[in-house]
């Protein structure tokens, strides 16, 4: 559960591309972000529920299962938890898909760092260290 207090925010990214997931780490650390990579959604569903995560950042084409069914999993657990997701595939399906989850916004890759720092401060406005 997130947990708004004096600590850093923390995010936890989904992502099997490794280099992205190491990117996206560094950019939200560098705003102030405590920031934990899970490579496969399994991973990323065990590191949800076992953390206190205000944000999940997950990709939709995992390579063991959809970053949908990630959500849908972890929202089962009713977690208060806030999702963005990302991907290369901008077609209407996945924002429609991603309205219907939930999540408070998609960015299609490949995007610029200013974009995903937005997006999660927009999200977390008020769980965001200063």
């Amino acid at each position: 559960m997130c947990e708004r207090s004096e600590e850093k925010s923390a995010v936890l990214i989904i992502e099997d591309e490794r280099s992205v997931a190491d990117a996206l780490k560094i950019i939200l650390e560098d705003d102030g972000y405590r920031v934990s990579i899970a490579l496969t959604g399994r991973d990323g569903i065990q590191e949800a529920l076992g953390g206190r995560f205000c944000l999940t950042i997950t990709d939709v084409g995992l390579s063991d299962m959809s970053g949908f069914d990630v959500i849908e999993t972890i929202c089962r657990h009713k977690l208060q938890m806030h999702f963005i997701i990302i991907t290369s595939n901008d077609s209407e399906n996945v924002l429609v898909q991603a309205r219907r989850c939930g999540a408070a916004g998609v960015l299609i890759k490949p995007f610029p760092p200013s974009e995903i720092l937005q997006l999660v401060r927009t999200t977390l406005p008020l769980a965001r260290s200063e």
